[in-house]
């Protein structure tokens, strides 16, 4: 989709991202400010996020705003919400990007490893959202959310197992989201991506933890999604042309999942 599609589609509307700072959140961010939004950053490492901020300010010549939290801890959500506010006066998307990963059997995995787990990839986007809700709803702001999470979810394979239940726990948290509180001007969706082409992946293709090859040969797209795949999505499940869906969940993945 070329970027004329996108011009002035999100003009005046203000998107928290989190995990933005890097990989397919900053992919997402870039998204909605070439779309005309106002980027709000959220993430662990300033440095990142200063970085991030800065070149889309300079791409798009839009005011954007980084925002360090931890979305497991509900206060840091609270605030990120409350810093959007009191920057740009209003918040109207929600993406929860954040995530945690690592490859850790189960056989090996302590209760410390199942906690940060779902601690970041389920209760962290709960966090998110119920802040987003929280201030949308008491204003009476309609808007949307959307959940990243992975085609994963719903396909087991060794290694990622805590990975693969905390990303099928935010679906089902998606679609409950998505029925309590639809009548009250909030969209809940999500998109669920397959292997993307970040820096992590293409460190792995570098050192051979990834079979680059064995994995193109399983995609019937040919390719691994590039970051703007995801980012349509997401901007679509986020604008007026996705009015009508809730409680979906967006498989970005070329046929990977089949």
């Amino acid at each position: 989709m070329s970027d004329a599609t996108f011009v002035h589609e999100f003009a005046g509307k203000v998107a928290i991202v989190t995990g933005g700072g890097a990989g397919l959140g900053y992919a997402i961010a870039r998204a909605f400010a070439r779309a005309g939004a106002r980027a709000v950053i959220a993430g662990r490492t300033q440095e990142t996020l200063a970085r991030a901020t800065a070149a889309i300010e300079k791409e798009y010549g839009a005011p954007a705003l980084a925002v360090a939290a931890d979305v497991a801890e509900p206060r840091d959500c609270e605030r990120m919400v409350a810093a959007a506010v009191d920057r740009f006066g209003a918040v109207d998307i929600l993406v929860n990007n954040a995530a945690t990963f690592a490859v850790r059997p189960l056989i090996d995995a302590e209760a410390a490893d199942a906690a940060r787990f779902f601690a970041v990839n389920t209760i962290g986007p709960l966090n998110g959202a119920r802040a987003f809700a929280k201030w949308a709803i008491e204003h009476g702001r309609r808007g949307a959310i959307v959940n990243v999470s992975s085609i994963a979810a719903g396909r087991p394979v060794p290694g990622l197992a805590l990975y693969s239940a905390s990303k099928a726990a935010l679906e089902s948290l998606t679609r409950s989201m998505a029925v309590e509180w639809a009548g009250k001007g909030l969209r809940v969706n999500a998109v669920a991506p397959g292997h993307v082409k970040t820096e992590g992946v293409l460190e792995d293709f570098r050192a051979g933890r990834l079979d680059e090859a064995a994995m193109l040969a399983r995609i019937p797209d040919g390719r691994i999604d590039d970051g703007h795949d995801v980012a349509d999505a997401v901007l679509f499940l986020c604008g007026d042309r996705a009015r009508h869906i809730v409680g979906h969940v967006l498989t970005v993945d070329g046929g990977e999942g089949f």
